[in-house]
């Protein structure tokens, strides 16, 4: 049976059955958790999965996971939508003062209101979005539906992206400073690496429109705070708009922070929690992987018995040893397939045990053999519960 521990609220109770139970466990073999951080301690040699609904990995050990053989999971373009409304819904504010206008007409006293809304509505005079450039940088899911959305609201798009992407609305420029340079509004859309974290600092707000907005959507540690407080301060640019709240950044003017609303809609927390637990679920069941961070893509059909799974870095003499393993104790492959991804690789094997009455000792004896392969991270045999 596996122990499924969640760490934030999900509704997992498709989950208590015969083969899987929801545990408070401090050693589950699957954890699925929305942004909250994964302990180091929950890493033990029995996790099998980290199932992170939503994108962000950044609160996980990812190279602890991959050490220990433990596959992450992720949710990639289910809370797209969400985010690409926010960032227009915040695009939109910062050119209309509409809060200020609202606060302001919901303190109008009298039976002539519109009168003296009308009377005062000059000091709430805003600008367009239409005409204006749009830099977007990262041009993955999320990046590539707003690029559209402004494109069809009249806004010039420039984007970067490590690779081309040769997208129809988007001017690819060929570094982050060139956007910064040329754009009124700079959305970011990273991930959280060693490469990204603190990529826009004190240089490049000096490259920025003094009249030009940023809007974090990717990170918190993808901006230095200090810098971006400095520049301000110094009409470098205009306004901070944050997704990522710090505490330096409390009570400055022209900063606005948002409580980490980018997936929050009834709609993407379902997409993305249905969708992590059927990623999870097969995953655990049948080795399947869809979305991984730290371990390749790899689906096979399950159509035997058995199925052997091995996590391992990656060497070009693993597969034999592997497969001399199998032949010694007579077991048919039926069908493989072996992805690799940077240096660590993942492969699926349709077996047969059945067919030569393996015993548990002799199962257990193969697995034991299988870890001792140089470059192994983990084996699992599985047994086909539709068979």
């Amino acid at each position: 049976m596996y122990q499924i521990k969640a760490i934030d609220e999900f509704n997992l109770s498709a989950f208590n059955d015969k083969t899987f139970q929801v545990s408070d466990t401090n050693t589950p073999d699957a954890i699925i958790v929305r942004s909250s951080n994964v302990s180091d301690q929950l890493i033990t040699p029995r996790l099998l999965l980290v199932a992170r609904a939503g994108i962000g990995t950044n609160t996980i050990n990812i190279e602890a996971c991959t050490q220990n053989g433990t596959a992450v999971f992720n949710t990639p373009g289910a809370n797209a939508n969400a985010v690409k409304e926010l960032i227009l819904q915040a695009l939109f504010t910062s050119v209309r003062p509409l809060q200020t206008a609202i606060a302001h007409t919901a303190a109008l006293t009298g039976d002539d209101l519109q009168t003296q809304a009308e009377a005062t509505r000059y000091q709430f005079i805003g600008g367009e979005l239409y005409g204006k450039t749009i830099g977007i940088v990262g041009l993955g899911t999320i990046g590539q539906q707003l690029a559209d959305s402004c494109y069809h609201l009249g806004m010039q798009v420039v984007g970067y992206n490590r690779s081309s992407k040769g997208l129809q609305a988007v001017q690819q420029l060929a570094t982050i400073d060139d956007v910064l340079a040329v754009a009124d509004f700079v959305v970011l859309l990273l991930p959280l690496t060693e490469s990204t974290r603190g990529i826009i600092a004190a240089k490049q707000f000096q490259l920025m429109k003094k009249k030009a907005v940023l809007l974090n959507f990717g990170r918190g540690a993808l901006v230095d705070d200090q810098a971006v407080i400095e520049a301000l301060n110094q009409g470098q640019f205009k306004q901070y708009i944050t997704d990522f709240p710090a505490e330096a950044l409390q009570d400055q003017g022209h900063v606005v922070m948002l409580p980490h609303l980018g997936g929050n809609t009834v709609e993407a927390l379902s997409k993305s929690a249905n969708l992590t637990v059927k990623n999870m679920r097969d995953f655990l069941e049948t080795g399947v992987i869809r979305a991984s961070v730290n371990f390749p893509t790899a689906d096979l059909s399950f159509s035997s018995p058995n199925r052997l799974t091995v996590f391992f870095k990656s060497r070009a003499s693993l597969w034999n040893d592997v497969s001399s393993i199998l032949n010694r104790y007579h077991v048919p492959i039926l069908e493989m397939i072996s992805n690799t991804k940077g240096d660590y690789g993942y492969m699926l094997v349709n077996i047969n045990l059945v067919a030569n009455n393996v015993t548990t000792d002799q199962k257990n004896q193969l697995i034991n053999e299988l870890k001792a392969v140089t470059g192994t991270l983990r084996v699992r045999i599985l047994d086909n519960l539709n068979a």
